[in-house]
């Protein structure tokens, strides 16, 4: 479990240097590097036809919205 969390970090960690030295979005970098007909295009194929995008937005708005109550 230690190892999966080990390279996730990596993971990220690299990501988050890459979009930071190329000024470019996410989605720009992830298109970039995802191979065409590959695992992880697959798999984000998944994702968009479940709409996990729009779920995303619409959970951390709710979210927002519910924290501007509690702080009241």
């Amino acid at each position: 479990m230690e190892d999966s969390r080990t390279i996730f970090m990596a993971t990220l960690e690299g990501a988050l240097a890459l979009m930071e030295e190329l000024k470019e979005p996410p989605e720009l970098l992830r298109k970039k590097v995802t191979s065409p007909g590959g695992t992880t295009e697959a798999a984000i194929q998944v994702m968009e036809d479940g709409s996990v995008k729009k779920t995303i937005i619409k959970a951390i708005a709710a979210a927002v919205r519910r924290s501007k109550k509690l702080g009241k």
